[in-house]
């Protein structure tokens, strides 16, 4: 078995190392409303930035709410050149009753828009993902999303919702 980061004796453990072996973690402390906007656009609060020619554990929780008409177009995107996919699990688009068990868990590649469901603005639905990301190019790592369909009524990316990566390699 591996482990990053291999450590020898006579290495200096400096700031750098040390901060190299702490999660990557952002999460959301206010929900963000988008009306009237189906071009996908990274989340404010959801966004990470990713070292060059390294290796990532992705997993992240997403709470989202809204107008079933509208749904929500969902979109992993990386530093150019990067390697790897993830899966969602959650409530495929176009599911209009909230306590339906129309769900998917499908590998998809990062840049690929994936629509899910907002099956209601008073209850938020989940989907949780995990994969893997292998970088070229460090840069910016984004949970990016808009409505499906566009809807006066706002799609909601709720608060709680969170993304976490764990370097390991």
């Amino acid at each position: 078995m591996s482990q990053w980061p291999q450590i020898f004796a006579g290495d200096l453990l400096d700031a750098d190392l040390l901060m190299s072996m702490v999660p990557l973690d952002a999460r959301k402390t206010v929900s963000t409303s988008r009306a009237s906007n189906i071009t996908v656009a990274a989340d404010p609060e959801l966004v990470l930035t990713v070292a060059a020619n390294a290796e990532y554990r992705i997993e992240f929780y997403l709470r989202i709410s809204g107008d079933p008409a509208a749904d929500m177009d969902i979109k992993v995107t990386v530093p150019s050149g990067a390697t790897g996919s993830y899966t969602v699990t959650g409530r495929l688009a176009g599911t209009s009753v909230a306590d339906s068990d129309a769900r998917t868990s499908t590998r998809i590649a990062f840049g690929v828009e994936t629509q899910f469901s907002t099956p209601s603005t008073a209850a938020a639905q989940a989907n949780h993902g995990a994969g893997r990301l292998i970088t070229t190019t460090g840069g910016t790592f984004s949970i990016d999303w808009a409505q499906t369909v566009s809807n006066a009524t706002a799609s909601v990316m709720e608060a709680d919702s969170w993304i976490s990566l764990r370097r390991i390699a």
